[in-house]
C-alpha cells in the first residue's frame, strides 16, 4: 500500500527543493565574466566563461588599452592613452559609468585591494599617478623611468612595480610614502608583469630580448628565463609557480618553470598573442590573439587548445570578473 507523505513532510521536501534551486541559481550567477579590451574596435567584449560565448559588448572611447578592477570587481577602469581618458564601467550592469579626462597618456591601471586607490602609469610623462577611486582626482605623482607600461601591486609588501620599457628597468615604489625606492635593471623593453601574487618574485616580460626577468621581492636580485620572440603578456599559475607567457612574434605561449630554470612546454596559437589571464582554479588560461580578433582558451594540464572565442577587433588586455 502506498502511503502519501504528511503535510509536514511535503513542506520539508518543498523547502529542500527550493534551497537546491537557489543554490543552482547562485552557481549560475557566480559564473565568471572575462572583460576583453578590443583596441581597434573601441569596445569591451564580455565573455561568459561557462558557455564560452560573448554575451555583451560595451562601446567605449577610441583606442582603449589597459584595464583594472576595483577590489569588489564591480567597477572596471579602462585607459585610453591616445586621448588621455579613463573610463569607468559598471561590470554588473555592463555599461559605462563615465569617461574622464585625466591628461597625459594613461596606460596601465591597478587598484589597491584594500583601499581601492588607483595607480595609473603615464607613458609620455615617465610617471605613475595615484588617483582617488571616487573622484579620479590625482592625489600623488612619482617619477619613474622612461615610458612606463605595465604595473603590478604587491599588496602584502606594500610595493608597486612599474615596467619602464625604454629604460630597461623596473621601478619599485613604496606605497606608504609614494616614492621610488629603487630602479632594478632587467632585460630589454620590460612591458607586462604577471597578474598573480607569488610570495617570492615578480615576473616581467622583456619584449626585445625574448626572456622573462624574475625579481626577488626581498633583495631585488634578478634572474631570467628564456621565452619566445617578443613576450608581451604573462601570468603565474596558482599553486604551481609556473608562468605562462604570450610570445607575440612567435605566435606561441610558453610554459616556464622557474624552479627548474627552463621552459616546460610550448603551444602555437593564432596571430600575435598578447595578454594572459589564468582561471582562479589554475586549470585553464585565456590568451588574447590581437591580430585574429579572438581569445584562446587553453587547458593548462595538457597545454592544449580547448576553444577559440571570436571577440571585437584588436583584443589586447583582459580582466576576469568573478
Amino acid at each position: 500500500m502506498r502511503i502519501a507523505p504528511s503535510r509536514s513532510a511535503r513542506a520539508l521536501l518543498l523547502g529542500a527543493l527550493l534551497v537546491l534551486a537557489q543554490m543552482a541559481g547562485a552557481v549560475v550567477a557566480q559564473a565568471a565574466r572575462l572583460f576583453v579590451v578590443c583596441q581597434a574596435g573601441a569596445e569591451i567584449s564580455v565573455i561568459d566563461t561557462e558557455s564560452g560565448t560573448v554575451e555583451h559588448t560595451i562601446a567605449v572611447a577610441k583606442a582603449p588599452a589597459g584595464i583594472g578592477l576595483s577590489p569588489d570587481g564591480k567597477t572596471a577602469y579602462v585607459t585610453h592613452p591616445d586621448a588621455g581618458l579613463l573610463t569607468r564601467i559598471d561590470t554588473t550592469m555592463r555599461q559605462v559609468i563615465d569617461t574622464t579626462s585625466i591628461g597625459g597618456q594613461p596606460f596601465a591601471v591597478v587598484a589597491d585591494p584594500g583601499s581601492g586607490v588607483l595607480y595609473v602609469s603615464d607613458w609620455s610623462a615617465d610617471a605613475v599617478y595615484r588617483l582617488d577611486p571616487h573622484t579620479l582626482a590625482r592625489t600623488g605623482t612619482v617619477k619613474v623611468g622612461r615610458s612606463p607600461a605595465g604595473l603590478v601591486l604587491d599588496a602584502q609588501g606594500r610595493r608597486l612595480y612599474s615596467a619602464d620599457r625604454e629604460s630597461n628597468a623596473v621601478s619599485i615604489i613604496d606605497l606608504a610614502s609614494f616614492s621610488r625606492l629603487a630602479s632594478v635593471a632587467v632585460g630589454q623593453a620590460p612591458y607586462a608583469f604577471d597578474t598573480g601574487n607569488d610570495p617570492r618574485f615578480i615576473a616581467v616580460a622583456n619584449v626585445r630580448c625574448g626572456d622573462v626577468s624574475l625579481i626577488d621581492k626581498t633583495d631585488h636580485t634578478v634572474s631570467s628565463l628564456p621565452a619566445g620572440k617578443m613576450p608581451y603578456g604573462l601570468a603565474v599559475i596558482p599553486g604551481t609557480g609556473r608562468i605562462l607567457v604570450a610570445n607575440q612574434q612567435s605566435g606561441t605561449v610558453s610554459l616556464l618553470d622557474p624552479q627548474a630554470g627552463r621552459q616546460a612546454g610550448s603551444l602555437r596559437l593564432g596571430g600575435s598573442p598578447e595578454s594572459v589571464v589564468i582561471s582562479p582554479d589554475g586549470r585553464q588560461a585565456y590568451v588574447s590573439e590581437w591580430f585574429d580578433d579572438a581569445v584562446a582558451v587553453i587547458d593548462l594540464e595538457g597545454l592544449a587548445m580547448r576553444a577559440r572565442i571570436k571577440v571585437g577587433r584588436g583584443p589586447r588586455t583582459m580582466a576576469l570578473v568573478p
